[in-house]
């Protein structure tokens, strides 16, 4: 029987440390370093802030070749496409894969918990044994079916990767406000603004509101943020959703390059 290898990005959290199937999931790292060209192109608030450089297609194709010695199949699967061009190196270094491994690249939508879940999806319908297939098109379908909010206090993380102007992250930071967007086909659409974190975890919750029996929901807490102050959110998911699995995640170190480390995001994945 073809063996079937997940590749993923080290911007993937997932929810589990043991989760079925994770012999299959292998890692390709992006590279947490100073962006010394935005330091000089910038004024101070870029200054020192590490850069998420992806992986080339030149470290895929060496990636893809060495998993051939194991594996007959690879799914490879990244963080949104609007977010990095991750998968477009991989895509570039499949089309020049000439082995024998079957390789098929799907953009994930989304980053962090919302990509560790596709994985872990994936991950436990290889070890049942399903087909190369059959899997590609349940993580394409699954994508769907996850939604996230991200709250996003320090835009000027968001203005140094060119997701907005500096002069609105600028402006924005001084309000004081905690804009919220949500991940919409792979790309932050602003939803909000509120004032204080109460409010926030209020928007959540009203975000809540909208789904009626999720599978998992999941909460990511920047350095910035009060774990106490979850509370109030762990407790209306245990009232509301006694079903759901809830967890709660600190912030990964590549979510913070990209957001900021203060940065607060909302997972819910939708059953099928």
């Amino acid at each position: 029987m073809s063996k079937l290898c997940i590749l993923t990005d080290s911007t993937a959290q997932f929810t589990r440390s043991n989760y079925p199937g994770q012999d299959l999931v292998r890692v390709i790292p992006f590279n947490l370093e100073p962006d010394t060209q935005k330091e000089a192109r910038h004024s101070a608030p870029f200054v020192s802030r590490p850069h998420l450089r992806p992986p080339g297609p030149q470290e895929f194709l060496s990636c893809f070749t060495q998993l051939s010695q194991e594996f007959d199949n690879l799914l490879v699967i990244t963080l949104s496409a609007a977010l990095s061009p991750a998968s477009a190196h991989a895509q570039e270094a499949a089309a020049r894969y000439n082995d024998h491994t079957s390789i098929q690249v799907v953009d994930s939508q989304t980053t962090a918990i919302g990509l560790g879940l596709l994985v872990q999806e994936a991950a436990a319908a290889a070890l049942r044994g399903d087909s190369f297939q059959a899997i590609e098109q349940q993580v394409r379908s699954t994508i769907p079916r996850i939604y996230q909010l991200f709250c996003i206090p320090e835009l000027t993380y968001l203005a140094a990767s060119g997701y907005i102007l500096t002069s609105q992250a600028l402006v924005g930071e001084m309000m004081g406000l905690l804009p919220i967007f949500a991940m919409e086909e792979g790309r932050l659409t602003p939803m909000e603004k509120v004032r204080t974190q109460r409010h926030l975890f209020e928007s959540f919750q009203e975000f809540m509101e909208e789904f009626e029996d999720p599978c998992h929901i999941a909460l990511m807490r920047g350095a910035g943020s009060n774990p106490l102050r979850t509370r109030p959110l762990r407790t209306y998911v245990q009232e509301n959703f006694p079903r759901t699995p809830f967890s709660e995640h600190p912030l990964g170190p590549h979510t913070a390059a990209m957001f900021g480390p203060q940065s607060i995001g909302l997972v819910i994945m939708e059953n099928g």
